[in-house]
């Protein structure tokens, strides 16, 4: 029976006594490779979609309203007839200022007639230069006359145009506050119509991240699960003292959403960045805790923002400590999990 000696008795005790705190120096972790845990850099903002021209059509007559030919929620076209005012009394306007123009017509034919005869008669002195110049002025003050009176018609015209109300553009009629047979007054409010054929997104990003915008990576309008691409139309340079925020806005290059649909203007400002979550502070620096051969080593990142995801010039396998790295130091030994 063989029986160990005292001496290697006192080292299997001793070996026995240190292997917990060999335990305790060892730090479980779990680690995953960079290329696995690389996010991109986005920021948000609230946003609404909204048409180019909301339009308040008004009467500009004074007149009875005769009939109504767009109801609210019904889409028009440029051009298509909303409105009709009762026109008969501009239309007898209109054919007195056309009655007076031809009156016009026929005393600048006569003046001229006779201003014609003048010069022939007083070719012979027959006629003297005093009655000459007379036929002459005669001619001027009908081509005046005959030219107010062109003026008065195209007034009366224009005046007759006005009784009807058409649509300045595609759009839907939202509230029809004009009644038929009511008698509107000029500047009364007969219809409000929205533009549908050109649309916006209207964002109220904050000032501090708006020329960002410029050189974002991409744009979308998200909302209620779905997404737009857009295209940067215009930045105000004025901040909303208010908000402190600037408006964008933005074109949809494919399809568009409804007017009125709000959401969130997204944008990719960097792409391939490490987690700001994952990001530690020792000894008054920032950095990240990587994995090599069993130990914890801190790479410093100068360029580090607190709570902002960071851009790493490391291979994509280099494994990053993701749990943890709570009292984890330089050198420490770690049990890894992947």
């Amino acid at each position: 029976m063989n029986i160990a000696s005292p001496h290697h008795r006192l080292i299997v005790g001793f070996l026995l006594l240190l292997a917990p705190l060999w335990t305790l120096a060892q730090t479980p972790v779990s680690v995953m490779p960079l290329g696995e845990m690389l996010v991109d850099y986005e920021r948000r903002a609230p946003a609404e979609v909204a048409p180019l021209n909301q339009a308040v059509l008004s009467a500009e007559v004074n007149a009875v309203v005769q009939a109504i030919y767009a109801e609210v929620g019904q889409p028009v076209q440029a051009g298509d007839l909303l409105l009709a005012f009762d026109a008969r009394d501009y239309e007898l306007e209109q054919a007195r200022a056309e009655a007076r123009l031809a009156s016009a017509q026929a005393q600048l034919e006569e003046a001229q007639e006779k201003l014609r005869r003048a010069e022939r008669l007083g070719a012979n002195q027959y006629v003297s230069v005093d009655e000459l110049l007379s036929r002459k002025t005669a001619v001027s003050l009908a081509e005046a006359q005959l030219q107010a009176d062109e003026v008065a018609l195209a007034v009366a015209r224009r005046q007759l145009q006005k009784c009807q109300l058409r649509a300045p553009f595609d759009g839907v009629v939202v509230a029809r506050p004009g009644q038929l047979g009511s008698l509107a007054s000029i500047g009364a409010p007969q219809l409000h119509l929205t533009q549908t054929d050109q649309i916006e997104l209207n964002a109220q990003v904050p000032a501090n991240h708006a020329d960002s915008l410029r050189d974002a990576r991409s744009l979308l309008f998200q909302s209620r699960g779905a997404s737009w691409p857009l295209q940067l139309l215009r930045l105000s340079p004025i901040i909303d003292s208010a908000r402190r925020t600037r408006t964008a806005r933005f074109a949809f290059p494919d399809t568009a959403p409804e007017v009125g649909r709000a959401g969130e203007l997204v944008w990719r400002v960097a792409e391939g960045l490490l987690p700001a979550n994952l990001v530690s502070r020792r000894e008054g620096q920032l950095g990240v805790f990587i994995h090599e051969q069993g130990q914890a080593v801190f790479y410093p990142l100068p360029q580090a923002q607190e709570g902002r995801p960071v851009a790493l010039s490391l291979p994509a396998t280099t494994e990053i400590v993701v749990t943890g790295r709570e009292k984890l130091q330089h050198g420490d030994t770690l049990v890894v999990s992947r």
